[in-house]
């Protein structure tokens, strides 16, 4: 049977502006009306909120402000996703355990989810900071099965995607900083780590991490992050429902990358990308260990690097560092 939670959430979730009956649910999961009111007690124990009418039933006023299992598989379903997902209160890190998972066995895809991270990671190893406060950090874990070297490109597609259901979700103008940013008026929203067990001629698992300043206060944050940060609240002045949010973030997820496998991003892909290059013809500076490249950037090649016109006139091919935009650093 059904988890009766996730059941009776999208009979709720379906019906949002009218009620459920309670005999109707109890009918379909074939329990007592009082089990269907203790199961809502339990749920509104973890933060929802239900309007009971005699002789009309139950309707959904108010969603948790963080993570729920539950709802979040609800949503998902309804959107023709099954997913299931791994939700905690804290944990050191997402892409750490789906990591664990991955090693463990877990059937693919699934996605953990997290309130709060201890040891949040970005790339080049920089930790990501996690705070409790409306924010979204979730992993979802794939076995592709592609070869190593279109780890870039998926990547990139996996955030475009996002950029662009971001986009049709709020109205926003979400762009895409290359490799894996998303801003708006330079300020950044989200930030995107993929990280892969390879072997010799093919990725054996594929980790997509995503941290997305949903409503969390940038003013509250470190000076080294408020400056640099922005949220969704913040951007449309108002709270967002987490949930709903975060399953839009994880369907898109899913979405691309069964697109990507399928080849269905490739006649989309540079259209799409040209649109939200927030880089695009300004000037750059690329650093890496071994050396700094500076000029025009020229959007992307095939493999996913990011392609720099220098001042002598050549065109190169920047696979990894950071990339600093005109005065104001901004890491890639």
């Amino acid at each position: 049977m059904p988890h009766i939670d996730k059941t009776i959430l999208k009979s709720l979730i379906e019906e949002r502006s009218d009620f459920v009956s309670g005999s109707q649910l109890a009918g379909e999961l074939g329990i007592s009306r009082v089990g269907i009111w203790a199961r809502l007690e339990k749920l509104r124990a973890r933060g929802f909120a239900f309007e009971a009418v005699r002789h009309r039933g139950y309707r959904l006023v108010e969603e948790p402000s963080g993570p729920h299992d539950r709802l979040l598989e609800s949503y998902l379903e309804l959107w023709g996703i099954d997913m299931p997902v791994y939700c905690h209160e804290r944990i050191d890190s997402t892409n750490s355990e789906a990591q664990r998972l991955l090693a463990a066995g877990t059937g693919t895809p699934f996605v953990v989810v997290a309130a709060a991270q201890d040891s949040g990671r970005g790339r080049l190893g920089r930790s990501w900071y996690s705070p409790s406060e409306g924010n979204l950090y979730a992993s979802v874990a794939f076995r592709p099965g592609l070869p190593p070297g279109r780890m870039q490109l998926i990547t990139l597609w996996l955030g475009l995607s996002l950029c662009a259901g971001l986009r049709g979700e709020f109205g926003l103008n979400v762009g895409i900083k290359w490799p894996n940013d998303l801003v708006i008026n330079g300020r950044k929203l989200a930030g995107i780590l993929t990280e892969a067990r390879v072997d010799s001629d093919l990725m054996r698992d594929l980790t997509f991490g995503v941290g997305l300043n949903i409503n969390g206060d940038p003013s509250q944050w470190p000076a080294e992050v408020s400056g640099i940060a922005t949220s969704l609240r913040r951007e449309l002045r108002e709270a967002v429902p987490f949930n709903k949010c975060a399953a839009c973030v994880l369907a898109s997820i899913h979405t691309a990358y069964r697109d990507f496998t399928a080849g269905r991003h490739e006649e989309r892909f540079a259209d799409l990308w040209k649109q939200a290059d927030v880089l695009l013809g300004k000037q750059v500076e690329a650093r890496s260990k071994h050396q700094s490249i500076a000029g025009t950037a020229s959007g992307i090649d095939d493999s996913g690097a990011l392609l720099i016109k220098t001042d002598s006139g050549n065109t190169v091919a920047v696979r990894a560092g950071d990339v600093s935009l005109g005065t104001n650093p901004v890491s890639a």
